[in-house]
């Protein structure tokens, strides 16, 4: 049963329970943490600040790389040799993992569904360059891959083959992407002195749901006073609440820290989530535009324009107190913009 109770950790407790967890150092961190007036003034909003994990140094940044700290880590604990791992031809995660085994001289195998964009380009093109191992399975839709994988992954452990499997549909792998981002919480946290008052609201885009559940978790677990707010990119928000809290609570049971949130302390926002993953929304290209005009800050499509048009329409719809500041959590993406070259030409 999840830890259920009134007391909060210090940086100190909180940085010990991470220290115990097996990892291996794959990134750049502190990432900055980085004022925005130009954009504020634009859209009429409260002061915003941007966590700037584009910046994490794997394989051109993101947010997985904290998560893969830990997942490989794990993977090197184990003795593994090989890492699977599948999702979109766009796929952030895919690119980081195949840059991370890279680093750390292990196989990497990717099985890849077909999506909007699959010409190699963008996240495809590193993932050929960082030496994956690569199949597209056009013919399959995102949802349906685990189930492909399996007996791909099955062949690579008949041939002698000790495999790690990514995918945050296994508990194992989700638990350790999780732990990246209590450790993005622990670190933004001693950032937040720097900032003129305590934010009202962090925003993070919430796909899978580790990443947000991690980093939600981590708030509550530090006992800071700031709602997080996950901007949906795939599910439904009351389904996404309850992957989250469900997530949040196995960390919660896990790691034996007060972190485990019930689904009404959930945050999740869908109405900047348009037709859908992938599908291109005009406030997601407005938010990318305004963000590198005023900011020289890109963002991309899938993920983080869509999340920066969240917290643009609530500071817009006056939803955001005006005096407090805002912080967006920058899970990074951005090669995925050369494959969206005519999308966001066209929005330009």
């Amino acid at each position: 049963m999840a830890v259920q109770s009134a007391h909060v950790l210090s940086q100190d407790e909180l940085a010990a329970k991470l220290a115990e967890q097996p990892r291996v150092d794959l990134g750049t961190f502190p990432t900055p943490l980085d004022a925005c007036p130009r954009l504020s003034d634009a859209v009429g909003g409260p002061p915003i600040y941007i966590k700037r994990d584009d910046l994490t140094g794997l394989a051109l940044g993101g947010n997985k790389t904290r998560n893969l700290e830990f997942q490989i880590g794990s993977a090197v604990a184990q003795g593994c040799d090989t890492v699977v791992a599948g999702a979109d031809t766009q796929s952030n995660q895919c690119r980081q993992a195949s840059a991370a085994c890279a680093k750390v001289g292990l196989d990497c195998h990717l099985v890849l569904s077909g999506g909007l964009h699959n010409e190699v380009q963008g996240n495809l093109l590193l993932d050929h360059i960082f030496g994956a191992n690569v199949t597209v399975l056009e013919d399959t839709n995102i949802d349906d891959l685990q189930d492909r994988i399996d007996p791909i992954e099955a062949e690579l452990q008949r041939q002698g083959r000790k495999t790690y499997r990514i995918s945050s549909k296994f508990p194992e792998p989700a638990l350790r992407a999780m732990c990246g981002y209590l450790s993005c919480a622990l670190e933004l946290s001693t950032q937040l002195p720097s900032l003129p008052q305590p934010p009202s609201t962090i925003f993070i885009t919430s796909g899978s749901g580790t990443t947000h559940a991690g980093f939600a978790a981590g708030i509550k677990a530090l006992g800071l006073p700031t709602k997080v707010v996950g901007i949906s990119i795939k599910e439904p928000a009351d389904e996404q609440r309850e992957t989250v809290a469900a997530r949040s609570q196995m960390l919660a049971e896990q790691l034996d820290i007060p972190c485990g949130l019930s689904p009404d302390e959930v945050y999740v926002s869908e109405d900047y989530l348009g037709a859908g993953y992938g599908a291109v929304t005009d406030e997601a290209m407005e938010a990318i535009r305004l963000t590198a005009q005023l900011e020289g800050v890109l963002l991309e499509p899938v993920y983080t324009g869509k999340t920066m048009s969240g917290l643009i329409g609530m500071a817009r719809n006056g939803e955001l107190p005006a005096d407090q500041p805002v912080i967006m959590v920058h899970t990074g993406g951005i090669p995925a913009l050369f494959a969206y070259h005519q999308e966001m030409m066209a929005a330009l």
